[in-house]
C-alpha cells in the first residue's frame, strides 16, 4: 500500500510518466516467513512483492502497454528457487497463486482496507480462499490467480548488491525504476554507499529509487532525494507508529 502511494505521488509530481516504467527491480523480495511464524500457516510459502508492484503499476497506468519487466535480486536460493519454480509452472499454464490475510482485529483505515480489498485486479483474477482456521485468530482472507505472463515477466537473479550490479546494461535495459524496502537498515554506512552506488549504475539517468530505509546521503553521491510519501495504516485510534515513509531519489 505504501509503495502504491508514493508510486502515486510520483506520477501526480510529474516524475514517472505514463506508461513509461518498463523496467524495474526489487532489491530483496523475500519469501512469505513472517506470517507463518505468526501462526498464518494455512497457506502456501509465496512472495507477494513483485507481484504488488506490477499491479500498483498497472492500476496507475505507470506500466506500458506491453507489459513490465522486473528483475528480482536476492542472495536466499530459497527465494531463487521460489521464483524460477514459479516461471517453470507459469511456462505450463499454471497461475500464480496468493492468499492475502487480514487480521480483523486491528483498525486499517479505509484506503488500505480498499487497497486490500483490490489487490491483485490488474495482474490476476479473484478466487476462492480456503477458510482461515480457528487457530488463526480473528483473520479473514482473499485469494488471487496470478496470470502466468506476469510471473513469467519476474526474473530472479542472484545479485548480492552491496558487491555486485548487473554490468554493462545498453542505455535502453537500465531500469527506470528500483525498489529496496527493509534491506538497506541493515547496512553501515559504507556498505549501504556500495549498494546505492550499485543501484545507481543501473538506473537510466532521472530513473528513481523508493526506500522505506534512511539512506545516508554523501556529498556528490549518486542518487538524491527529491521527495517522500507518508502513509498510515491503521484508522484513528489504532496502534501508534504503524505507517511508513516512503523517501524518492532520483539518479543524478
Amino acid at each position: 500500500y505504501a509503495v502504491e502511494r508514493a508510486l502515486d505521488g510520483l506520477r501526480a509530481a510529474g516524475l514517472a510518466k505514463a506508461g513509461a516504467v518498463r523496467r524495474v527491480a526489487i532489491v530483496g523480495p523475500g519469501l512469505d516467513f513472517a506470517d507463518k511464524q505468526e501462526g498464518y500457516d494455512f497457506y502456501a510459502q509465496q512472495t507477494i512483492q513483485p507481484f504488488a508492484l506490477i499491479d500498483s503499476l498497472t492500476r496507475l497506468g505507470l506500466a506500458p502497454a506491453g507489459g513490465v519487466q522486473l528483475t528480482a535480486f536476492d542472495l536466499s536460493p530459497r527465494v531463487l528457487q521460489h521464483l524460477e519454480a514459479a516461471r517453470q509452472r507459469a511456462r505450463t499454464g499454471s497461475p500464480y497463486s496468493l492468499v492475502l490475510p487480514r487480521r480483523l482485529d486491528q483498525p486499517w483505515g479505509s484506503d488500505v482496507t480498499n487497497y486490500w480489498e483490490q489487490f491483485g485486479d490488474r495482474i490476476g483474477q479473484a478466487v476462492k480462499a480456503a477458510p482461515p482456521p480457528s487457530s488463526a485468530g480473528q483473520v479473514t482472507a482473499r485469494s488471487v490467480a496470478v496470470r502466468p505472463a506476469i510471473a513469467l515477466s519476474i526474473v530472479p537473479r542472484d545479485v548480492n548488491i552491496v558487491v555486485q550490479r548487473l554490468e554493462a546494461m545498453p542505455a535502453g535495459e537500465q531500469f527506470d525504476l528500483v525498489l529496496a524496502t527493509n534491506i538497506l537498515l541493515y547496512y553501515d554506512v559504507f556498505e549501504q554507499s556500495l549498494a546505492v552506488t550499485n543501484i545507481a549504475r543501473m538506473l537510466r539517468p532521472g530513473g528513481l529509487f523508493l526506500s522505506n530505509d534512511r539512506v545516508f546521503e554523501l556529498p556528490d553521491g549518486p542518487v538524491a532525494a527529491v521527495g517522500a510519501t507518508n502513509v498510515q495504516y491503521m484508522a484513528a485510534g489504532g496502534p501508534a507508529g504503524k505507517g511508513d515513509r516512503i523517501t524518492w531519489y532520483q539518479r543524478r
